[in-house]
C-alpha cells in the first residue's frame, strides 16, 4: 500500500511526507478540565486524562422526555479494567458498575498451557464506585475470600493493582501484587468523549499502558513479572447505556521487537465515528489514533475474529484461544459476556505510516450483551 501511494505522490509531484496525506488521523487536544461542561460534551481525543472523570448534566440524553437530569444520570454505567502480560501470564480484572448492581470478575491464563481460572463477585448497591479522579483514588471489592483493589496514583505516575482469593473445590487460592510504572519509557495515556449512539449521549474513556512488574502465586506456580517483560494496560470508560447495550472490544498488549505496543479497538458506536472514536495505537510511548473499525465473527465467539477499516491502516484476524462465559438472568437483568484470551496476527499502520507486523501477538476480547 505505501508503495502505491509513493508512486501516486511522485505522479502529482507531491513532495509532502506521503502517509500523513493519506492516512487517518485525528487531532490530539489537551485534554479539559470536565469532558461535560453545563451540559454540552467536549467531543475529541485527548492528551491525558480529563481532571474530572465525571459526563454528569447532559441535557435530555434519551431524547425529549421531560426528565430531571438526576434521573437521566442514573443510566451512566461505569466499569474499569486492568490488564497485564508477560512471557508467561495474561490476566484481567474487570469491576462494572450499575449502580443498582455490580459486579466484579479476575481471570487468569498460563500462556504455555491454556489454563484458566476465574474469580467472581456480584456486589450490592454502592459496594463499588468508578472514580472521578485518577490522581489518588482506590477502586475495590471487598469481600471475604474475594478481594481486589485498583489504586490510580497518577500524580506519583503509578498504578497498583492486587487481588487475594480465597480457593475452593473448583478453583485455586489466588494473590498477586502488581504495579505500573509510568515514569518509565514506553509509557503512553490519552482520554477520549465520543458520542454514544446519538450526540445526546456520551461515552467517556481513558487508556494507558506502561512496564508492569509484580508477582502472581496461585495453587499451581509462583511466577515473577520483571519490567523488561511485563506490560499493563488501564482501561475506564462512563456512559450514558441505554436499556440494552451490545458491543465487543479488542486489547492486544506486549512488547515488538522490545518496543511496548498495546492498542485498543471497539465496535462503532454512533453514526460519526470518523471524527469522533476512541480506537487508539500506544506505539513506545507515542499515541496513535485509528479508524473505525468493523469486527466480524464469521464462525462465532470460538472461532477467528476478523478486524478492518476502510483506510487500510487496520487488518487483524483475532484466534481465541480459551473463553471465559459468564451468563446472568434475574428479573429484568440480563447479562451475556464473553471474555476470550487470543492471539493477533496481521497489520497495524501508524499515522506515520510504520508497519507493525503482528504475529501471535497477545490480547483479550470481549463480546458484551447487557439489558440492565
Amino acid at each position: 500500500m505505501i508503495d502505491r501511494l509513493e508512486l501516486f505522490c511522485k505522479q502529482n509531484q507531491c513532495y509532502n511526507h506521503f502517509p500523513r496525506c493519506f492516512l487517518y488521523t485525528r487531532e490530539l487536544k489537551p485534554a479539559p478540565d470536565f469532558p461535560v461542561k453545563n451540559g454540552k460534551p467536549e467531543f475529541g481525543t485527548y492528551n491525558g486524562p480529563f481532571g474530572h472523570f465525571d459526563i454528569r448534566g447532559m441535557k435530555r440524553p434519551f431524547g425529549n422526555i421531560p426528565m430531571p437530569v438526576v434521573f437521566s444520570d442514573v443510566r451512566i454505567l461505569g466499569a474499569m479494567r486492568f490488564l497485564f502480560c508477560d512471557g508467561n501470564n495474561i490476566g484481567e480484572i474487570e469491576l462494572f458498575d450499575a449502580g443498582y448492581m455490580a459486579f466484579m470478575e479476575t481471570t487468569l491464563w498460563n500462556r504455555k498451557t491454556k489454563h484458566r481460572i476465574a474469580y467472581r463477585r456480584i456486589l450490592f448497591p454502592g459496594e463499588l464506585k468508578i472514580p472521578r479522579n485518577f490522581a489518588n483514588s482506590v477502586t475495590a471489592c471487598r469481600h471475604p475470600g474475594r478481594f481486589v483493589r485498583i489504586h490510580s496514583r497518577l500524580q506519583k505516575k503509578i498504578v497498583h493493582a492486587d487481588f487475594d482469593f480465597i480457593g475452593s473445590d473448583s478453583r485455586p487460592p489466588c494473590e498477586g501484587r502488581l504495579e505500573m510504572d509510568l515514569s518509565l519509557p514506553g509509557s503512553a495515556d490519552v482520554s477520549s468523549l465520543v458520542p454514544y449512539g446519538v450526540k445526546r449521549r456520551c461515552m467517556a474513556s481513558y487508556q494507558l499502558t506502561g512496564p508492569l512488574h509484580g508477582w502472581i502465586s496461585t495453587g499451581f506456580d509462583d511466577h515473577q513479572i520483571q519490567e523488561e517483560t511485563g506490560v499493563g494496560f488501564l482501561d475506564v470508560r462512563k456512559a450514558y447505556y441505554s436499556l440494552r447495550t451490545k458491543t465487543s472490544r479488542l486489547i492486544g498488549l506486549g512488547r515488538l521487537d522490545g518496543r511496548i505496543v498495546s492498542f485498543q479497538l471497539g465496535d462503532r458506536v454512533s453514526h460519526d465515528d470518523s471524527r469522533y472514536n476512541d480506537n487508539i495505537l500506544l506505539v513506545d510511548g507515542r499515541v496513535c489514533p485509528l479508524p473505525p473499525v468493523l469486527i466480524t465473527r464469521p464462525y462465532g465467539v470460538g472461532g477467528e475474529w476478523v478486524i478492518q477499516d476502510t483506510s487500510s491502516m487496520v487488518d487483524l484476524v483475532f484466534t481465541p484461544l480459551s473463553d471465559s462465559a459468564r451468563r446472568m438472568s434475574a428479573f429484568v437483568v440480563r447479562t451475556d459476556y464473553h471474555t476470550v484470551y487470543g492471539t493477533f496476527d496481521g497489520v497495524l499502520l501508524t499515522g506515520e505510516g510504520e508497519r507493525l507486523v503482528l504475529k501471535g501477538y497477545p490480547g483479550i476480547a470481549k463480546k458484551i450483551l447487557l439489558r440492565i
